[in-house]
């Protein structure tokens, strides 16, 4: 989609609520919030070169809250480190690890992360060549003779793997190259996200790899903050997490986030 079209699209596709709430902020010069993403594409919540759902949910609700959004792209380890350490604001696409909590401000209810503020659902699947007999029924993977392999530094899948006692690595870097792989017979089977799988399970190269039904792991995203940008500024946090909700519950969210899943 060009550019342009792109920019009428987000412009038209508001919600009513949001333009109210941000002709209600004062015109006094807006501050800056730094928010981290992962160099490599996280479909369809956040991409590094464009905007996904996640980036536009983190823009236009920090906006609603009065300050101008910053993304910067790093590795994920380092998008990690650099709040940890106060270099960036918050990250975006964040699952609720508890090593994470002890410098990262979820969103909470009852002391638990609310799913309601959350930026999305990060969703992995099991990919295995067609002739093999591999089955998965939410529980056990049956069939499987070898280590599961996924993206390097993915830990919400090393941890879910782990949970399961499913010998697992992680052995290359991008999913593309653990399709590539699993082609050439090197793995039984790859954890990817569900939105790359589609993708690549499209093409011709790959027509002789099959997707296992159900998904293998749901997990809530978060734009989360360091605490002590939390500390320092809770209204833009509240209001930037509440925004973040609003819009990911109306209408016209239903119709836009398809738009940004690419």
């Amino acid at each position: 989609m060009h550019t342009a079209l792109r920019m009428l699209q987000l412009q038209f596709s508001i919600p009513r609520w949001l333009l109210l709430c941000w002709l209600s902020v004062p015109l006094a010069p807006a501050f800056g919030m730094t928010l981290c993403v992962s160099d490599r594409p996280a479909a369809p919540l956040t991409f590094p070169d464009h905007d996904g759902q996640g980036q536009y949910l983190a823009r236009v609700a920090a906006r609603a809250a009065g300050v101008e959004p910053l993304f910067v792209v790093l590795p994920w380890r380092r998008c990690v480190e650099a709040l940890r350490i106060g270099q960036v604001d918050g990250v975006l696409g964040v699952q609720a690890f508890q090593s994470y909590k002890d410098f990262m401000r979820f969103p909470l209810k009852n002391d638990l992360p609310d799913s309601s503020y959350s930026l999305g659902v990060d969703k992995w699947v099991f990919v295995t060549r067609a002739d093999q007999p591999l089955h998965w029924n939410g529980k056990t993977l049956s069939g499987l003779s070898t280590s599961v392999s996924y993206p390097s530094g993915v830990n919400v899948v090393r941890l879910a793997l782990d949970s399961l006692g499913i010998r697992n690595s992680d052995s290359a870097k991008t999913a593309l190259q653990l399709m590539q792989m699993l082609k050439a017979s090197r793995f039984q089977v790859v954890v990817i996200r569900e939105s790359d799988a589609q993708i690549f399970l499209a093409q011709e190269e790959f027509k002789s790899l099959r997707m296992i039904a159900p998904a293998f792991l749901m997990s809530d995203a978060y734009l989360t903050f360091g605490h002590d940008y939390a500390q320092a500024n809770p209204d833009v946090v509240a209001t930037t997490w509440e925004a973040i909700r609003r819009i990911r519950a109306s209408r016209e969210w239903t119709e836009l986030a398809p738009t940004l899943a690419k």
